[in-house]
C-alpha cells in the first residue's frame, strides 16, 4: 500500500496537479483526477492490446501453422466448405491449418494485425502492401430459390438474368474485383440491386431475386431452398481464386501453400471451362 501511495505521489507531482482529496474519512477523485483516469483507462487498455499483440506474435511465428480466412458472404454449409479447405491444405502441408470466413475490409484488417497469413478471396483485389496471386479460377453460376422459373434451365444466359432483380453486395462487391463487379464491367443488361444480409431470403423467394455465386458442384446447396445453375457457356467469365498476403510478411507456411495451391485447387471440383470467354 505505501509503495502505490508514493507511486501516486511521484505521479502527481509529475503532473503539478492532485488527484485524489485526502480526507480522514478516505480518498475520492479530484475532477482532474477523474477526468484523467478516463483518459488513461483508455491508454492502458491499448497498451494491453499491444503487449497481446506481441506476445501473440511471438508465438504464432514459433509455431508451424497456417491461418486463412475465406473472404466470401455467410452461405448454408460454410463451416463444412471451410472444414474441407482445411483438410484438404493440412494433407498437403503437414500443418495445423484454420480457416475462417470473414467480410473482406475486416478480413484485410486481420491480415494488417497479423492474425492471418492470408486471405482467400473470389476476385482479385488490389491495394498498396498487399499481395494477390491468382492460383487457379472457377465458373460463375447464380442461386435462386427452387421454384424461380430459371430454375428448371440446365444453365442461365446473361439475357435470362434480365428480366430478374440480382443482388449487389454492400461489402462485397466494393471490396474487391468481385463477379458482380466483372459483369457490371462488361455491362451486362441486368437490373443490380444493393442488398444487406438480412433481406437475402426476401430477395431469393419474394423478389424472385438472384445472387451470383462461384459454381462448384461440390460445394453443394449454397442456401436452404435454393439451387445453383451456371452461367451458360457463351457468358461466362474465369473468376479467380486468389490468395492475398502482406508484401513485407509472408510465412513459411503460407509460401508453400501458395505453391502447391496453384496446382491442386482442382482438387475442389471446380475446375474452369478453359472453353468459356
Amino acid at each position: 500500500m505505501q509503495a502505490v501511495s508514493k507511486a501516486i505521489a511521484d505521479l502527481e507531482r509529475e503532473l503539478g496537479r492532485s488527484l485524489f482529496v485526502r480526507e480522514s474519512r478516505g480518498v475520492h477523485p479530484t475532477p482532474f483526477g477523474e477526468a484523467f483516469y478516463q483518459k488513461a483507462a483508455v491508454v492502458l487498455k491499448d497498451f494491453d492490446e499491444l503487449e497481446a499483440f506481441a506476445k501473440g506474435y511471438r508465438e504464432r511465428e514459433s509455431t508451424n501453422a497456417l491461418r486463412l480466412a475465406l473472404c466470401s458472404p455467410p452461405f448454408y454449409g460454410n463451416e463444412q466448405a471451410r472444414a474441407s479447405i482445411a483438410a484438404f491444405a493440412k494433407r498437403g502441408l503437414r500443418v495445423d491449418v484454420s480457416v475462417a470466413l470473414e467480410t473482406g475490409t475486416e478480413g484485410v484488417a486481420k491480415l494488417r494485425g497479423n492474425d492471418y497469413d492470408a486471405l482467400i478471396t473470389i476476385g482479385t483485389f488490389v491495394h498498396p502492401g498487399i499481395d494477390c496471386v491468382p492460383v487457379g479460377t472457377v465458373a460463375p453460376g447464380v442461386v435462386m430459390a427452387k421454384d424461380h422459373p430459371l430454375a428448371s434451365q440446365e444453365s442461365v444466359s446473361l439475357a435470362d438474368l434480365a428480366c430478374y432483380p440480382v443482388s449487389l453486395s454492400t461489402e462485397f462487391d466494393n471490396f474487391n474485383d468481385s463477379i458482380v463487379t466483372m459483369y457490371r464491367r462488361r455491362k451486362a443488361n441486368m437490373d443490380f440491386v444493393p442488398l444487406v444480409p438480412s433481406k437475402f431470403d426476401h430477395h431469393l423467394t419474394v423478389d424472385k431475386g438472384v445472387c451470383f455465386m462461384v459454381y462448384i458442384p461440390a460445394l453443394g446447396a449454397m442456401h436452404p431452398g435454393t439451387v445453383i445453375r451456371p452461367i451458360a457457356p457463351g457468358d461466362a467469365v474465369a473468376v479467380p481464386i486468389c490468395l492475398v498476403s502482406m508484401k513485407d510478411r509472408k510465412a513459411s507456411s503460407y509460401l508453400a501453400f501458395e505453391r502447391w495451391l496453384a496446382s491442386e485447387l482442382a482438387v475442389l471440383g471446380g475446375a474452369f471451362d478453359a472453353s468459356a470467354k
